[in-house]
């Protein structure tokens, strides 16, 4: 399997998995992120965890794409376009900090992993943004008043 794919793959599963549930698959993936992203530092050394690591990493990376836009569409009924094109620009906008976090902390000498640990932790930002956010009235997991029983006519 080569990179493109493992991008390809990534983002079908994504999809697939988003469309049965979206809020499980955006936890999962946020945390299976983050966790290929530290073991990815951790083994980066070894060639051949490396290339796993990279291949985990660009098909999970893929694999949130889906889910991501679905929440954000799902949370813009009265303006769909405009929060897709909102999120895309969200997404560049993180490809181009997420390089500048990484150059900024090999320049400062913290090694050539440390932007995978970077990214980690603003993975892991992520799911708890997400966490609390899912919490907040209207969310997938806020507390919901007791349907009331169907009446009997």
């Amino acid at each position: 399997m080569n990179s493109t794919t493992d991008l390809f793959a990534g983002n079908i599963a994504g999809g697939w998995a988003a469309d049965r549930n979206l809020p499980r698959t955006l936890i999962v993936t946020l945390t299976a992120l983050t966790a290929v992203l530290a073991l990815f530092a951790l083994t980066a050394s070894n060639q051949i965890a490396a290339v796993a690591g990279l291949l985990l990493m660009g098909g999970i990376g893929f694999g949130t794409v889906p889910a991501l836009q679905m929440r954000v569409l799902s949370q813009a009924e009265q303006a769909p376009t405009l929060a897709s094109g909102a999120n895309i620009g969200a997404f560049n906008l993180g490809n181009s900090l997420g390089a500048a976090l990484g150059g900024l902390t090999i320049d400062a000498g913290l090694g050539y992993t440390s932007p995978l640990w970077v990214a980690a932790a603003v993975t892991a930002g992520a799911l708890l943004v997400y966490l609390t956010a899912t919490r907040l009235p209207g969310g997938e997991f806020a507390a919901r008043p007791p349907t009331p029983a169907l009446s009997s006519r």
